[in-house]
């Protein structure tokens, strides 16, 4: 096990690149001592903990052009767009998770989400409850429901810390590697969210949801300046596959992961020199 932290950001189905970086540190036999994720980050996250190699690639080519998985009929049904109980309820009956090794696992898995009340960030440690974390911190605005979890009302984490480098350098993990689903040069743009129509119960949260990119990009600014220093281990797409959200093209989805895979294998001669 190394001494790292190993950070996850989201960004839907855009996570089949994160979905290889993982399968290739399985391969290798690479454990971290943290793992922090972020909505799809979490989601395919999971697999390493619970060295399940190939088990998101295999829930994608199965089940990605299920309705249920992701449509606007899942919408009307559920009032998910991402049929996250499809997803993390349905689909584990036929494509199990390995609950008993994630959760014995030395490893430290923090899921982050965003409290829709009080607009802030919330982090929650694996326990017997993962799957209902799991689905709050997928759901994401506009498209998903509120999930209520321990008295709390959360959504999508990447609202409110996106890439939680800072919170595991917090938690003692001076090294790390951090893990983006967009090439180098990406940066977000500011564009009209309905947030206060939408969440006009939830004044901080729809705050939380109009200020997101200018906070988005100044986290990114940060990372890339640690990369630069040499104190963290940046793997990101070395090519733009033009991948969205909501990719619904199977073979360029396999292409996402297999880069995923090639860049995590060009990454492990610096991880091992730190």
């Amino acid at each position: 096990m190394l001494d790292y932290g190993l950070v996850l950001e989201g960004g839907g189905l855009r996570g089949l690149y994160t979905s290889g970086v993982i399968d290739a540190f399985l391969e290798k036999g690479i454990e971290f001592q943290l793992v922090i994720g972020v909505s799809a980050g979490a989601g395919y996250g999971c697999s390493l903990v619970s060295r399940q190699h190939g088990r998101n690639l295999r829930i994608l080519k199965e089940f990605r052009n299920d309705p249920r998985y992701l449509s606007f009929s899942s919408y009307i049904k559920t009032g998910n767009y991402f049929g996250i109980d499809f997803i993390y309820d349905e689909i584990p009956k036929t494509i199990p998770f390995d609950t008993e090794v994630f959760l014995t696992s030395p490893t430290r898995f923090i899921t982050v989400c965003s409290n829709v009340e009080t607009g802030k960030p919330e982090y929650f440690d694996k326990d017997e409850h993962i799957i209902k974390v799991l689905k709050a911190s997928s759901s994401i605005p506009f498209m998903c429901k509120i999930v209520k979890h321990k008295g709390k009302k959360l959504m999508d984490g990447g609202i409110t810390d996106a890439i939680p480098l800072k919170k595991s350098i917090e938690l003692g993990c001076s090294k790390n590697v951090v893990v983006l689903t967009h090439p180098e040069g990406f940066r977000r743009k500011n564009r009209f969210h309905p947030s206060m129509l939408f969440y006009f119960r939830y004044p901080k949260f729809a705050r939380a949801i109009n200020s997101y990119v200018a906070r988005y990009n100044k986290n990114l600014e940060f990372v890339e300046e640690e990369a630069k220093k040499g104190k963290i281990i940046l793997i990101r797409p070395s090519k733009d596959l033009n991948v969205t959200r909501t990719e619904s093209d199977l073979a360029k989805l396999e292409r996402l992961y297999e880069l995923g895979k090639s860049d995590a294998i060009a990454a492990l001669s610096n991880l091992c020199d730190m």
